[in-house]
Parts: structure tokens; sequence; C-alpha cells
């Protein structure tokens, strides 16, 4: 053998003993149902909890609704059975209380206000509303004690999309690293962020695949505390002097007074 060859030789059977070996790539994806399970169970072992959202409706889906296009809302949680929410946008500012004995709808800038008794927990409370007046307080969703069995109720299927920072703070330098998930549901697809880190929602866009143009609700969710200082005043409404109290009007009762029309 000569010489050269055999230095090759040699070169190749040390490169193969000390070489790293190849590893394969690892393609495997989070679980989308996992992720989820993680922030349900978040949010669901959370006694109180208070955020804020910033929601934006496309008038397609808005209709006839007296809903604003473009709001600030701050939630607050206390379990079993209290929330309270502000929505405050252009020259609107709306209160809804629920203490677990009844239900307060307030318009501030009109100094209006509805109650109607809702002794249930907050389970119960989205249902209620949803059933009787088919609506239901901002983002209450996020109150159920299982947000996740809500979810995979409405989509038909989720996937992992990937991860993705949410800008956030000043300039945007203060993001949080999310999980992306795609929901896919018979009226709606959306597409949802959830922090990586602290297992909370931090963006939610959900597409009505079925109306022409594809119109969107958008709503960017910050300023958790999973922990806030609150007391049962927070969630009990008391009319001002001034207040005027009106009725609260059903869904069976919105329905007749359009056939009228």
């Amino acid at each position: 053998m000569k010489p050269n060859i055999a230095f090759t030789a040699v070169g190749l059977a040390l490169a193969a003993l000390f070489a790293p070996p190849v590893l394969a790539a690892d393609t495997a994806q989070p679980s989308a149902d996992a992720i989820l399970r993680q922030m349900s169970s978040t949010l669901g072992g959370a006694r109180s909890f208070r955020f804020e959202a910033h929601r934006q409706i496309d008038s397609a889906l808005i209709g006839d609704r007296n809903l604003p296009s473009d709001a600030h809302i701050v939630v607050t949680v206390l379990r079993p059975n209290q929330i309270a929410a502000r929505s405050t946008s252009k020259g609107d500012v709306r209160d809804i209380y629920a203490d677990g004995r009844n239900l307060s709808l307030v318009d501030v800038r009109k100094n209006l206000y509805a109650t109607v008794p809702m002794r249930t927990s907050l389970d119960g409370l989205v249902a209620e509303l949803d059933r009787r007046y088919g609506f239901t307080p901002p983002l209450a969703e996020l109150a159920l004690s299982n947000v996740y069995e809500d979810i995979r109720w409405k989509a038909r299927s989720i996937s992992y999309v990937g991860d993705e920072r949410i800008p956030g703070g000043f300039l945007g330098l203060a993001g949080v690293r999310c999980h992306r998930l795609a929901l896919s549901g018979r009226v709606l697809d959306a597409e949802l962020w959830v922090g990586i880190d602290d297992h909370l929602p931090r963006k939610l866009v959900a597409t009505a695949k079925a109306r022409a143009g594809k119109p969107q609700i958008k709503v960017d969710l910050s300023s958790w505390n999973l922990a806030p200082s609150v007391s049962d005043q927070k969630f009990t409404f008391v009319p001002p002097k001034d207040a005027v109290k009106i009725p609260m009007v059903t869904a069976d009762g919105v329905k007749t007074a359009h056939r009228k029309h």
C-alpha cells in the first residue's frame, strides 16, 4: 500500500470513530389538542383573573345588532359565578355585571340599565344568556370552567400551524412567543395564538367562511393577571340615583319585532 493511500484510509477510519452521529431531523410538531387542554386547564384553574382585549368586527358581521366595530374590553372573573366587563368604543361605554344573583347591562353614557335575575354559575350564565337573550357577555367563553370542551364542540378539526411571536410593548419589543393553531368549524374558521410559556390565549382571528368577502372578528388579548385582588362589590351594580331602568328584550322579542317591521 502506498503511503498516501495508507494515511487516507487511517484518516477515514478516525473520522468515522470520532465524528458525531448523524441525527434524523425532528419533524414532530406539538399537539394542538394538548395545547388547547393546557390553556383550558390554566384558565379553569384560576379562581380569579383579569385581562384586556382589543376587538374588531367587520361591519358585515354586525348587521342590525347594536355592537361597536372597534372596542377595548376589560374583563374580570371571580369563580364560581361572578364576572364584570367594560367595553369602551368611540362615544360609547357599556358595562356588564353578574354577581351570582342578578345580571345587569349598563349604558354608561346614556345612563340606562337593565337588570334581570340570574342565579347561576359562569357556565350557566353563558348558556342561559345565549338561550334567552341571544347574546353572551364579551369574551365570557374564556370564563367557562372547561374552555377546551367548548372549543372542541364548536370546531370540527384543529391543527398546529407553527410558532410565532406576537409583538407587544414599546415598539413591539416585548412580544409573546405563541403556538399558532387552526380551528375549522361549521360556520367559522379561526386561528388561535396561545402563549408558549404561560399557556394563555393571546390572539384570535375568526373568519365567516360562507359570507361574501369572508368578514372577520379579530381579538388581541393582553394584560393577563391570574391572581387579581377583587372583592364581591366589583361584580354588583348599584344604579345611580338618576339612572333609568329599561327592560331587557329576549331573543324571541327581537324576532317578533323584526317580523312586525
